[in-house]
């Protein structure tokens, strides 16, 4: 009895203990979460290596041993045949000199294995290379009449951050055949109007964590910053930043073909007042093109309306900036939407019952607006050329997104046309938009308020009859 009781106990012992390990594990996990994550932007690193070069004197076998290793990190973004490859064969010259240009062969060796020799190239390659040391060297022989060095560096690389893997876009600045706007009756400059719109699309296409999406505004200033680099302002192992400008693998050009929203004035003869109304409309259309084959990747065009305020004599009025971004979001929104749905086709990722989870969100989907999906089938090949043409597709349903993340988006499925009982979720990928609120006609933008309206109908409706009246009486409105 008392053997199975100390049994007991043991057992007892070995799990508690057991337990305050895993409750010690699970702690530790969770202290493994990165609070001190911060922006990648690349960073300097050195690599070594390993290279040789041949000559007929020392100093062209040096050189080109230089200009070897530094290819071989860097290839061509910093130059081998830069000023600093110049001042290395200043450098090595002084070898050729003193070893009465490379026929005192022991001498050369000496030479150029020196350390006063290799700490005389790190400085004068201004932080390119930041070690050096000639391994071996071969004078040359009665079969071989070139001297060979063989040489171990350490070459500055700069590391691009994760961002430069990504599709590489340029936004071009918009453009127009008109020059002015009218907007209700003020001719606004076309600047005015499409640089916003440009602006909010880089920070859309930014936004979706996409792309990376590159400057061609500030050049200047980004040249000027990168010569006190180049000065030797800065210091020498920042030389590996220069020539590392990525260049773009799309290019979007967007062009404002109309737009106008008119102020319509008619003059009333029976009650002496104007009555007043706004309507008109825009077109838009977009190209992204592939920069290395100018291949046109997507072509689209966009239309719209400008909310339309009946004629009154109300005195009926509008927010210009209210109208004008209404504008602006809704080309930005149709833009954007044109380029994910082409480069990231967006994918339902869960679903529960109607309520789906969408693969992107900020930047890809707007809350409140509903999108066509479809079911994706077998994929589809050209008989004669065997190349990919896509999946077949089958109208699904939409969805209504009810929550945008800055990942993610939420969102219920209506107007279903297939049963969904058991599919792979990622087989349902959205299309166009099918439903916006953008233009719904609100007291934003007309600024005539319900009061007035209740207040004056009963005269409103007098003076539409009169107007029709007078349209047969009166030709001078």
């Amino acid at each position: 009895m008392k053997k199975l009781f100390l049994s007991i106990l043991m057992l007892s012992l070995m799990a508690s203990c057991g337990n305050k390990k895993t409750e010690s594990k699970d702690v530790a996990i969770e202290d493994k979460a990165n609070i001190t994550q911060t922006l990648d932007v690349g960073k300097i690193e050195t690599v070594e290596v390993n290279a040789e070069g041949v000559g007929a004197l020392p100093s062209v076998a040096i050189n080109e041993a230089l200009k070897n290793a530094i290819a071989q990190v860097n290839g061509v973004s910093i130059d081998s045949s830069s000023v600093n490859m110049n001042l290395y064969v200043s450098s090595s010259a002084n070898v050729d000199i003193d070893s009465a240009n490379g026929k005192d062969s022991a001498k050369a060796t000496e030479l150029i294995q020196s350390k006063g020799f290799a700490d005389q190239i790190v400085t004068k390659s201004a932080g390119v290379v930041q070690s050096f040391k000639v391994n071996n060297v071969i004078p040359p022989t009665s079969n071989q009449s070139l001297y060979k060095v063989e040489i171990t560096a350490s070459i500055s690389k700069f590391k691009a951050s994760a961002d430069a893997n990504k599709i590489k876009i340029v936004v071009a600045p918009l453009k127009s055949t008109q020059s002015s706007f009218n907007i209700g009756g003020k001719q606004i400059p076309a600047n005015i109007v499409l640089e916003p719109v440009r602006q909010q699309l880089i920070d859309s296409l930014t936004n979706s964590g996409r792309f990376t999406v590159l400057d061609r505004d500030f050049t200047k200033d980004i040249n000027d910053e990168l010569d006190v680099i180049s000065s030797g302002q800065a210091s020498n192992t920042n030389i590996a930043k220069i020539g590392q400008a990525l260049s773009a693998d799309l290019v979007w050009v967007g062009v404002v073909n109309q737009m106008s929203y008119d102020k319509s004035v008619r003059h009333l003869n029976t009650s002496d007042r104007d009555l007043i109304g706004f309507s008109g409309n825009w077109s838009f259309s977009e190209k992204l093109i592939n920069l290395t084959t100018r291949q046109i990747v997507i072509s689209n065009a966009v239309n719209g309306t400008f909310p339309t305020i009946d004629p009154t004599t109300l005195g009926a009025t509008f927010d210009e900036g209210a109208t004008l971004k209404s504008v602006q979001n809704e080309i930005v929104s149709k833009a954007t939407q044109a380029i994910i749905l082409k480069t990231f086709p967006i994918s339902i990722v869960q679903i529960d019952g109607n309520d789906v989870i969408l693969s992107q969100g900020e930047g890809s989907l707007v809350k409140d607006n509903a999108y066509k999906v479809v079911k994706l089938g077998k994929e589809i090949k050209d008989p004669q050329t065997g190349q990919s043409l896509g999946n077949s597709e089958f109208d699904c349903c939409e969805v209504l997104i009810t929550k945008v993340t800055p990942k993610l988006s939420y969102g219920t499925l209506q107007n279903l046309k297939t049963n969904l009982d058991g599919i792979n979720p990622n087989l349902l990928q959205l299309r166009e938009s099918v439903k916006t609120k953008s233009f719904q006609k609100d007291e934003s933008l007309t600024n005539v308020t319900s009061k007035t309206k209740s207040k004056n109908k009963t005269v409103s409706d007098v003076e539409s009859n009169s107007s029709s009246l007078t349209s047969k009486q009166d030709k001078d409105w």
